[in-house]
């Protein structure tokens, strides 16, 4: 009892956290949505006003319809039936991302043209890019991005992009499965909140539009999600085979896409917390996993362009543009897109002929000045921060258009409507709004239903994580893209919240009918 009573204090500690975000997120959802212009090579965010009694009325009549799929949810109780359902979901799933990416035509722009370019260049023997000034020097996190690429086109042809965005709708049915798993795990074996993650993962849009991506977002969620699994099911049977595939899809991750240490920290601190009052070897083990899955990939990779362009390790003797700058582009305000990339970082490490030292002191005296406004002007920093906030966290197509929108030939006819950004588009979109509202909304009542009864604090790892990149997405580079990870991680707490929450609707009025008392 005084072990669970600790972790309990660590849980109530998240609720108090967990409860102010997510209240935030779904006030301002409520009132206002971010968009890209029609203009898809325009990047940015602007926002639009909503009625605030359209979207209450949506969400009432999307309740009312999840109480409807609750209800018939109840005859898919056998663990059979369940496995079919999921089968069927993984089908469609896979369907529907291999179909995006044949008729969507997308093909890599800006940095994602460059890491396949930089493939083919290490493949050929040309590490030029790692030397001082390259790209790939003052980028090293890219590394682990471009040796997959490296792989597929050392297989399927030089520059064969398609190769990458295949494997991605591949492994989207795993990224079905393992939150499929999770809901298994953490509402134990509540078949609403399964079936309604079914529903929810199917109609994810963002989550097919990024199949064509040739970056590392999608495939290092997948990992993600896949070692979050893998993780859990290690804390209620321990299996040496899933400790393995632990560490392996974390480090995965990591590697592709380096936004993932949000959650190996997220990982890391719920292992350290349990294991202050359960020392248990099963959990010692996990924690030792995280670490040597995420050290030893990342030792694997800078092994293999140790002295490639002679000049060493890539970020030590060819230096990497370090972090503080991107914190201070992060506070820029040009031309109303607060944080947006205005290319701070690179300007200002170039003119400094990359010396590291000099790029830090270069932004503490930046960041100082920024403080002094913000110190000044109070009112201004407020409103900075929400404005940054909204166009990463209130946008809620992400980006998939815009950052998908280099089409090089002639697309099918429903994908080819959806970029035309007709009445379909505007279809798509409303329906992602709803999809959001009831995200924050049904995570929102999972916090504050049981605000004094979870005591695992595993139980909160996703929503842990999602919180550090909303830190995170309000310090660094603003770009709604960079959420894409967050809100997949969102979708089985959001299945969980909305079984709950049409649960004790159904309960309401069950209870309010049969006590009503009707008299002549």
């Amino acid at each position: 009892m005084k072990r669970l009573f600790k972790e309990k204090t660590f849980c109530y500690l998240f609720h108090i956290f967990g409860i102010a975000m997510f209240a935030i997120l779904f006030y301002y959802c409520l009132g206002g949505t971010g968009i890209n212009s029609t203009e898809l090579a325009d990047e940015h965010i602007y926002f639009k006003s909503d009625s605030l009694l359209s979207n209450a009325a949506l969400i009432c009549l999307a309740l009312l319809a999840l109480c409807f799929v609750g209800r018939l949810s109840d005859k898919l109780k056998s663990k059979k039936a369940r496995n079919t359902v999921l089968l069927v979901i993984c089908i469609l799933t896979a369907a529907v991302s291999f179909y995006w990416v044949f008729g969507s035509k997308s093909a890599p722009q800006a940095d994602q043209m460059f890491l396949c370019q930089y493939a083919d260049e290490f493949n050929r023997g040309d590490f030029h890019e790692l030397s001082k000034g390259g790209y790939m020097a003052r980028y090293p996190q890219q590394l682990g991005m471009v040796t997959l690429l490296r792989l597929l086109f050392a297989v399927f042809g030089e520059g064969f992009y398609p190769a990458f965005q295949y494997l991605v709708a591949a492994m989207v049915p795993l990224l079905v499965l393992s939150g499929c798993q999770i809901v298994r795990l953490l509402s134990e074996e509540s078949t609403r909140a399964e079936i309604f993650y079914y529903l929810f993962v199917l109609f994810c849009f963002p989550m097919y539009a990024y199949t064509t991506f040739v970056y590392g977002d999608l495939i290092s969620t997948i990992l993600g999600f896949f070692g979050v699994w893998m993780y859990l099911s290690c804390l209620k049977k321990f299996s040496p085979i899933r400790l393995f595939l632990f560490g392996l899809s974390i480090g995965f991750a990591v590697e592709l896409r380096k936004n993932m240490l949000i959650l190996v920290i997220a990982l890391a601190i719920v292992t350290l917390i349990k294991l202050l009052f359960d020392r248990r070897l099963k959990t010692l083990s996990l924690l030792a996993a995280l670490i040597t899955g995420c050290s030893i990939l990342h030792l694997a990779v800078l092994g293999l362009y140790h002295n490639a362009a002679g000049e060493g390790e890539p970020g030590v003797n060819a230096p990497a543009i370090p972090a503080l700058l991107f914190i201070v582009m992060g506070l820029n305000d040009d031309n109303g897109f607060t944080g947006w990339h205005n290319g701070y970082e690179y300007l200002t490490f170039d003119e400094l002929d990359d010396n590291v030292a000099m790029a830090k002191e270069k932004a503490r005296q930046d960041l100082q000045l920024y403080l002094d406004i913000y110190k000044k002007d109070p009112d201004y920093m407020i409103d900075f921060f929400v404005r940054k906030m909204n166009a990463q966290w209130n946008a809620p197509m992400y980006q998939s258009l815009a950052m998908n929108d280099y089409v090089k030939e002639d697309q099918l006819p429903v994908i080819k409507e959806i970029y035309a950004q007709g009445a379909l588009t505007r279809l798509l979109s409303l329906g992602m709004k709803l999809y959001q509202l009831l995200m924050y909304g049904g995570i929102l009542y999972l916090l504050a239903r049981h605000g004094r009864d979870n005591v695992r604090l595993e139980k909160y790892l996703l929503l842990i994580a999602v919180f550090g990149g909303f830190l995170f997405s309000l310090m660094w580079e603003a770009k709604t893209r960079y959420i894409l990870p967050y809100f997949l991680m969102q979708i089985p707490m959001m299945a969980m919240g909305l079984d709950e929450l049409t649960t004790r609707l159904l309960e309401t009025c069950h209870s309010f009918f049969r006590n009503k008392k009707f008299t002549p």
